[in-house]
């Protein structure tokens, strides 16, 4: 008898406690939502509880129900509609946070084209073998995964085209349907642009049973940008810039996007000039030029001739010969890939108010460029340019 009284009273103090906690909670996160008169009966609620002090008998347990039933009454109810507003509301915060966040601090952007490779790849074909030596065990095993399937065995003999048309496959992704020859063959994303182009041994003759293209074709690298430090902290040579594209204009072609990203290479007061492919710096107040590589290590890669790297390719503003000099409150930016960028060489200067933020982190797709942006060495492998400029150097389908 005297067990099954401890028993009871150890259960009614638990009980206690439970609806305490309930109560508590609904006038603490309900607090601003709450009416007077619901708030009164929960304050009174919470004092009864408090008060009371089961002593393991019947009359405690009909205490308990009692407080039970007032509180459930003045709990929010937990049919559909309002399971349906909580969720509405917790989303609603979710995207507030996460916009504040992407607002402040970290912005994800998609590379789409090749001006920043070999540091930032865009979307691009990746040749199955070529690659082999550079790709580790795990990122060929994720290539299914994160890329689509290119590959076309030629039936017939025919010379290569480029006559194509591009489709949709899907809500996200395209495919281009090409002739080669008198068949038609199909590969993902643009033929011209993102597969041809990248091809390491293109032929203009094929034949029947030949290999045209083996591999995948990447998304295109995604980075996240950090928005905040560049309130705080200095920009540099070297640095990798994303900037928007107000007031930007080119003389030569639209700009593809609202969204730009390069290598920020002169700051205001910083005389410029490209020769034998290397990008000559004067900074305000000194009288020599400089090669970029003496500023930042960022650019000695550039000039490795390794893995695609090429140099910078005088052009537009920086054609041979040419120099100039970045105003105050501008800056100037290349691409890493400069024989196929739009950039600084063509539109100029960018004004620090068009300054979005410095690329940070490649976070997608998982390749040996993933983690802090521009930290990986140049392939061991030689840049070798291509006979026709429209091709890229076969480096760049082997990462």
């Amino acid at each position: 008898m005297m067990f099954a009284k401890l028993w009871r009273k150890h259960k009614q103090k638990k009980h206690l406690r439970e609806l305490l906690n309930g109560t508590v909670y609904r006038l603490d996160c309900d607090d601003d939502i709450l009416d007077d008169r619901t708030r009164k009966e929960l304050q009174e609620l919470r004092a009864e509880l408090k008060q009371c002090s089961p002593a393991g008998t019947a009359a405690d347990t009909e205490a308990l129900a009692a407080c039970e039933t007032r509180l459930e009454r003045l709990l929010p109810k937990n049919d559909l509609p309002h399971k349906i507003r909580n969720f509405l509301d917790v989303l609603v915060v979710a995207c507030t946070v996460a916009g504040g966040i992407r607002a402040l601090y970290i912005q994800p952007f998609r590379i789409p084209t090749s001006s920043m490779q070999p540091t930032l790849f865009g979307i691009h074909y990746v040749d199955r073998e070529a690659s082999r030596p550079f790709m580790s065990p795990l990122v060929r095993s994720l290539m299914p995964l994160q890329a689509s399937a290119a590959k076309v065995r030629v039936k017939n003999d025919g010379p290569v085209t480029t006559n194509y048309r591009m489709r949709s496959r899907n809500l996200i992704s395209t495919v281009s349907d090409f002739y080669l020859g008198n068949d038609v063959y199909t590969v993902p994303g643009d033929y011209l642009a993102q597969v041809l182009r990248y091809l390491p041994k293109p032929k203009p003759f094929y034949r029947s049973g030949e290999i045209f293209c083996d591999g995948w074709l990447s998304t295109g690298d995604h980075v996240f940008v950090e928005r905040f430090s560049l309130f705080f902290r200095p920009f540099k040579r070297g640095d990798v810039i994303v900037f928007n594209t107000e007031t930007l204009s080119s003389p030569t072609q639209p700009l593809g996007g609202y969204y730009y990203i390069k290598r920020l290479v002169g700051l205001p007061g910083d005389t410029l000039q490209i020769s034998d492919n290397i990008l000559m710096i004067r900074p305000k107040g000194e009288k020599e030029f400089r090669p970029a590589w003496e500023f930042s290590d960022a650019f000695k890669k550039i000039y490795s001739l390794k893995g695609g790297y090429q140099g910078h390719k005088a052009d537009g503003l920086l054609s041979l010969g040419g120099e100039l000099t970045v105003p105050e409150g501008h800056y100037f930016a290349l691409g890493d890939n400069t024989n196929f960028s739009l950039d600084g060489r063509n539109w100029g200067f960018i004004p620090r108010r068009n300054m979005v933020g410095l690329a940070v982190m490649i976070f997608w797709p998982v390749s040996r460029r993933w983690g802090i942006v521009d930290t990986r060495p140049p392939l061991e492998t030689p840049t070798v340019m291509p006979a026709e400029p429209f091709f890229q150097p076969a480096a760049m389908s082997m990462q």
